[in-house]
């Protein structure tokens, strides 16, 4: 099969020489020496170039796509073959089907069923089984659980100089300081919520519809603020913060940090069961109630929505501030340009809607 001249010498074996070395029935090909060894690839053999021995080679990322793709494979489907699943359906179904409940059936029939009480629910409601749902008595009427968020580990130093006693300490050395409380409405639970903050001094009150009870949510509320008024009128507008101690709401130092790196606003915590301390953004979420009845879901509203409603409260008259109204008591200590980008506006007092319909 070589195709140089006869006598000719090869220093090293061409492509035809290792085709014969295949091709021929007598050969035997002898084994590498380091191939039972460590590391048992070729990558650092520093003879890899000129041996002519069947290499293997090493490759992480080809490697770690094999591992992923074995991992999915080996967790789809069920852990039974076609034959042990048909069985346990023709055992399992028709006693379903006559109203026996699940744990009967298993106290009846454990040697014959491969597997617990847990995985045959998973069965029937996957579809796997004759019977569904609608043949267990209670199955149908319970309610989807929902995966609870959560709680991030944020370490008690943090909170260090955060507390209420330290809240009391700073007002009282910065007498006449805006502060500004901070609270979550639920809806539903595990659906969207309301992130809400209010000026005591005028019971002004902003609204932000979050998807979930996570820190990252109330935190992008702050980054959308400062990014709007910019950040000297956000310190001017949010000096200080009273808040509770909510998951939402748990590292201080993600909301007191700005976008330049310096500090753009302090905040505080209440303490435990305390909520008194921030009695009147409690006292003001009653007119979300009016308009959002407990109960009510948030997840079909939007933003725009929100404001629609959080203006109508707004411009609503309030014993405590003498028969003004929020907004116009805002409007003697606020920036008006201010007001304009947070959405804020006055609406005429015949107009004002407290209940459900304002928002249909």
């Amino acid at each position: 099969m070589c195709k140089k001249k006869k006598g000719h010498k090869c220093r090293i074996p061409c492509r035809e020489c290792i085709s014969c070395n295949k091709l021929c029935p007598d050969f035997v090909d002898a084994p590498c020496p380091i191939e039972h060894k460590a590391p048992y690839v070729c990558n650092n053999c520093p003879k890899s170039i000129s041996c002519l021995f069947d290499k293997y080679l090493y490759n992480a990322d080809y490697a770690h796509k094999e591992y992923c793709e074995t991992l999915r494979k080996s967790r789809q489907g069920i852990d039974m073959t076609r034959d042990e699943l048909a069985a346990l359906d023709s055992l399992v179904s028709p006693l379903i089907r006559k109203g026996q409940p699940l744990a009967h059936i298993l106290a009846h029939h454990a040697e014959e069923i491969p597997c617990g009480e847990r995985t045959l629910y998973k069965y029937i409601s996957a579809g796997y089984l004759t019977a569904r749902n609608l043949d267990m008595r209670r199955t149908v009427r319970y309610r989807k659980r929902v995966r609870s968020v959560p709680t991030p580990k944020i370490s008690y130093r943090k909170k260090e100089g955060h507390h209420y006693s330290d809240y009391l300490d700073f007002i009282a050395k910065n007498e006449g300081i805006r502060v500004v409380q901070m609270d979550t409405v639920e809806g539903n639970k595990g659906g969207k919520l309301l992130h809400t903050l209010l000026w005591p001094g005028n019971n002004l009150m902003l609204a932000f519809l979050i998807e979930t009870k996570e820190m990252k949510n109330t935190v992008a509320a702050f980054e959308w603020l400062e990014e709007t008024l910019g950040s000297e009128m956000f310190r001017e507008l949010f000096p200080v913060i009273l808040t509770d101690n909510g998951c939402e709401f748990a590292d201080p130092e993600l909301f007191e940090k700005g976008h330049d790196g310096k500090k753009r606003t302090r905040v505080f915590y209440c303490e435990s069961r305390h909520s008194e301390q921030k009695g009147e953004l409690e006292k003001n979420h009653e007119y979300i109630r009016y308009v959002l009845p407990k109960g009510s879901s948030f997840d079909g509203l939007n933003q725009e929505q929100v404001l629609r409603m959080v203006n109508h409260i707004n411009n609503t008259t309030r014993p405590k501030l003498h028969g003004s109204t929020p907004m116009k008591k805002a409007l003697k200590s606020f920036d008006k340009n201010a007001m304009e980008k947070l959405g804020l506006e006055i609406v005429p007092p015949d107009e004002i809607c407290l209940k459900p319909e304002l928002l249909k």
